[in-house]
C-alpha cells in the first residue's frame, strides 16, 4: 500500500515538473513571437532608435478654453516669461480677435496661429472687465517657450543699373565693425526679403551681417511686400528674372561700397541662386564665396541658352556651396560639375528637403541638417 502510494505522488511531481517546464518554453517563445501583450524594455543602446525631435512653432505662452457663453477665447494660465505676459495679458481675459479675424472658440484661433511665423508680430485684442483692449506681442518659440530675440533691423534704400530704387533690410550684429563678413541675401521667384526673416538673425549669431534684399521680380512672403517690385511696375520697368539680375549686382557694389571692407558673400534662393552663380562666374572679384539654394537653368523661356548658367559656373574660382530639395538634385548636377574651383560643397538632404532658402526655416524638422552644412562652409570666412 505505502509503495503503490509512493509511486502515485512520485507520478504526480513528475508531471507537475513537466507542466511547469513547457508553460516556462511556451511564454518565452510566445514573448519573441509576439503572441501574448508582453513587450521586452525599451533599450537604451539600440543603435537605430530615434528620440522624436520637437518641431518649433508659434507659441504665445497662455493657456486657451473656450469662453463658454462668451464668444472667444478665455487665458485660463499664462507662462510666466512668455510672450503674452510681456504684453500684459491676464487670467480670465476673453481673445475675441488674433491679427485681423475675428476668433470664437479655440478651433478658430488655432487656426489663425497657424498661419504666424515664429518671431512674428500679431495684434491680440481682448475683453477685460467689459472694454476692449488691443495689444501687439511676438510670437514665441515653442520648443524654447521663449520670446524670439529679434535684432534691429534697419530698411534703406540704393540705385540698380536702369536708376530703380532696390528696398533692402539690414541685419547688423551690434558693435561689428566695416571689416565683420557680410551675406547678401537674395530671395526666390515670388517672393520678397521676408524669406530671411528668420534666418538672418541666425546668421548674425554665427558672426555675418546681412544684407536681404527686394529684387524687381518677385511679391510676398511672410507678411513682407516685395517694394523693389511694386516700384518697377510703377515705373513700368522689365521684372523679370533675367532683369532682376542688376538688382543683385547693385546690391553687392552698394555693401561693399558702404558698409563692408571684408568678405562679402551672395546668397541666393531658387532663381537668384541661379544668378548668384553667374555673377560670381562673370564678376570674378565681386564676392568671395556663394551659398546657391537649389539653382538651375530657369531663363530659357526668356531667351537664355540652356546652359546659361551653367556657362557662366566654368569661370568660378571661388568657393561655393550648392544644395536643394532632394528631388531637384539633378536640376544643377550639370552646373556644380562645370564649376572648377577645389572649395565647391553640395549637399544634398536623407529627407524630402525643401525648395530655395526656406529649407532652413524652423518649422520643417530637416532644417537643423541644412544650419549644419551651411555652418561648416561658412566657417571658412570667419
Amino acid at each position: 500500500m505505502d509503495h503503490l502510494y509512493f509511486k502515485t505522488r512520485l507520478s504526480s511531481i513528475f508531471a507537475f515538473l513537466f507542466s511547469f517546464v513547457l508553460i516556462q518554453v511556451f511564454l518565452a517563445q510566445s514573448c519573441l513571437i509576439g503572441q501574448l501583450p508582453v513587450k521586452p524594455a525599451p533599450r537604451d543602446d539600440v543603435p537605430n532608435a530615434k528620440t522624436p525631435v520637437a518641431v518649433p512653432k508659434p507659441f504665445i505662452g497662455i493657456v486657451m478654453i473656450d469662453a463658454g457663453g462668451e464668444t472667444g477665447v478665455k487665458v485660463s494660465s499664462v507662462v510666466v516669461g512668455g510672450p503674452a505676459q510681456l504684453a500684459g495679458l491676464k487670467v480670465n481675459d476673453v481673445i475675441v480677435r488674433f491679427g485681423n479675424k475675428r476668433v470664437g472658440n479655440l478651433d478658430e484661433i488655432r487656426a489663425q496661429i497657424k498661419k504666424y511665423s515664429i518671431g512674428e508680430p500679431v495684434v491680440i485684442t481682448f475683453m477685460r472687465g467689459g472694454k476692449e483692449i488691443k495689444v501687439e506681442l511676438e510670437l514665441g518659440d515653442s520648443v524654447t517657450r521663449k520670446p524670439v530675440v529679434k535684432p534691429n533691423v534697419v530698411s534703406r534704400s540704393f540705385g540698380s543699373a536702369d536708376g530703380l530704387q532696390v528696398t533692402a533690410d539690414l541685419y547688423f550684429i551690434e558693435d561689428s565693425t566695416a571689416e565683420t563678413p557680410l551675406i547678401v541675401l537674395c530671395h526666390q521667384a515670388g517672393w520678397s526679403r521676408g524669406e530671411y526673416r528668420e534666418i538672418a538673425p541666425r546668421l548674425n549669431a554665427l558672426g555675418f551681417n546681412c544684407v536681404a534684399i527686394d529684387q524687381r521680380s518677385g511679391g510676398t512672403v511672410n507678411r513682407v511686400t516685395n517694394l523693389t517690385h511694386m516700384k518697377a511696375v510703377a515705373q513700368a520697368k522689365p521684372s523679370n528674372f533675367v532683369t532682376a539680375e542688376q538688382d543683385i549686382v547693385a546690391a553687392v557694389k552698394w555693401a561693399k561700397s558702404k558698409h563692408c571692407s571684408g568678405k562679402i558673400l551672395l546668397w541666393g534662393s531658387s532663381y537668384s541662386a541661379a544668378l548668384a552663380l553667374r555673377i560670381a562666374g562673370e564678376s570674378p572679384d565681386l564676392v568671395d564665396g556663394v551659398l546657391a539654394f537649389a539653382p538651375g537653368e530657369y531663363f530659357e523661356r526668356l531667351g537664355k541658352p540652356g546652359d546659361w548658367i551653367q556657362t557662366s559656373a566654368k569661370r568660378i574660382a571661388i568657393p561655393v556651396f550648392v544644395t536643394s530639395a532632394k528631388d531637384e538634385s539633378e536640376k544643377w548636377a550639370a552646373i556644380f560639375e562645370a564649376i572648377p574651383s577645389e572649395s565647391k560643397t553640395k549637399f544634398i538632404p536623407e529627407t524630402a528637403g525643401n525648395h530655395g532658402s526656406r529649407a532652413l526655416w524652423r518649422k520643417f524638422p530637416d532644417s537643423a541638417a541644412y544650419w549644419t552644412n551651411v555652418e561648416e562652409f561658412l566657417g571658412q570666412f570667419k
